[in-house]
This record gives structure tokens, sequence and C-alpha cells, in this order.
């Protein structure tokens, strides 16, 4: 894998907390101000749509919101990383099947007040098609690497389940994911692609700044703390679920 400077700096628990943090600080914004204080004022008239830009509550969302547009990026590059070097993809892809189930319901209720939104699925879903994604892309590769006909359908298939499940980032966040696998080899091109699938979010190509210069080791991780990662999701956002169904 080439990369432009040899003073790479971040390794993958480095990032991997830098999007924890940043995905904490955006569902902060979506839980808490957006669906706990703005959305329901603008419902019963508190608020108004036309000064809404120039409530404060706004303008920290905004600020707040732009800044986790950092994390899923980051979480895609890193789901590459973990994919190319684990030893057991059906027991990878088990246990984002599992998480997806547990941060289901507090998913539903830190974003939607419900305890099932059938019309949005948390990331983890996401994730998982990824996986699979990226599994079919690599049992049907070609003897040069490159992809074949059937791992593209594979994708595809994978792509349609996530659009039709309505996970979080649904279909571009599975593509964006086979296109970071795709371009694996060259960081400079990933981190080109991904830049450019993620310009429609303002902030998010930001994110390969980060991801250029890593050094391509894991970093010190150890089991509890590879637990605590995977945790954090369901954690965090049923802390997020308590405060804005209870507190706001």
């Amino acid at each position: 894998m080439t990369a432009l400077s040899p003073r790479c700096s971040f390794s993958g628990t480095a990032l991997k907390t830098i999007a924890c943090i940043t995905m904490l600080v955006d569902h902060i914004g979506a839980s808490c101000i957006e669906a706990g204080i703005l959305t329901p004022g603008l419902d019963i008239g508190t608020l108004s749509r036309d000064t809404l830009s120039a409530y404060p509550l706004y303008r920290l969302d905004m600020v707040l919101r732009f800044t986790g547009r950092l994390a899923f990026p980051i979480f895609c590059f890193l789901l590459v990383e973990g994919f190319v070097h684990t030893r057991d993809v059906k027991k990878y892809v088990r246990r984002l099947f599992l998480f997806a189930l547990i941060s289901e319901v507090p998913f539903d209720l830190a974003f939607f007040r419900t305890p099932f939104a059938l019309d949005h699925q948390n990331v983890y879903w996401t994730l998982a098609l990824g996986v699979l994604a990226m599994a079919g892309l690599k049992h049907f590769e070609k003897p040069d690497g490159s992809a074949s006909w059937k791992g593209l359908l594979c994708a595809a298939g994978c792509t349609l389940a996530a659009l039709l499940a309505c996970t979080d980032y649904n279909a571009i966040g599975v593509i964006i994911i086979c296109a970071l696998y795709l371009t694996r080899t060259n960081r400079k091109r990933q981190c080109i692609v991904g830049a450019v699938l993620f310009a429609w979010e303002l902030t998010a190509p930001l994110a390969f700044v980060l991801v250029w210069f890593y050094n391509g080791q894991r970093g010190a991780c150890s089991p509890l703390q590879k637990k605590a990662f995977y945790w954090f999701y369901p954690v965090h956002l049923s802390v997020l679920a308590v405060v804005t169904n209870l507190l706001l």
C-alpha cells in the first residue's frame, strides 16, 4: 500500500477512538437537540421554520453534526482494514449482525422516539452488509485481483438489501465500503475515491486526511478495549434515548 508521507501517525485504535468521539458528538446533536428539542418545537408550533436558522440551539446542532460527519468515513475505512486482516469472516459478520440487533431499539428511541421505527435501521446493518459485499468481491475476484461480474453482482445485492431495509447511509454506505475495498492497495487512490464519494456531505471528505496518515498498525488495543468499541454504539445510544425521551 502506497502512502504520500513517511510520517504516518495514526494507528487503527487511534482512528477508531476519533471516530467514536465524533460519532458521539454527531448523535448528541441528532438525538438531544434535533429529536429532543427542535423537531417537537416545530411540530407544536413553538419554533418557526422561517426563523430556525437564527435559533442558537440550531446553530450548535449544525456544529455538532458537521463535526460528526467525520465518523462514518473512518468506520468504513476501518471496516475494510478489519475485513482484510480478519482470520474468520463469518465470525466478523455474525458479530456485526448481533450488535445490529442489540442496537436497533436504542437507535430508534434515540432518534425517532419510538422503540420500533421500521423505516430506519442502525448503521451496524450497513456495516454487516458491507462485509458481506466485500466477501462476495473477494470470493469471485479474478486472478489479477480485480473484481469479476459475479463479485459485483454480490455487492449489488448487498447494496439493494441496504436500500430496501433503509439502513443508516443505506445503499451509498455499502457502495463506499466496496469502493474503499477495491482501492485498498493504493492509499492515495483510496483517499481520493473516498473523499469524492463523500462529497455530498460537506465535512465528511476531511476524514480522509486522517486516513491518509494511518500507519498500518492496529495499535495498542486490549481485549477489553476491543469489546468496548463494539459496545460503545448501543450503550451511548441507550443513554441518549433516556435523555431525549425522559429528560427533554
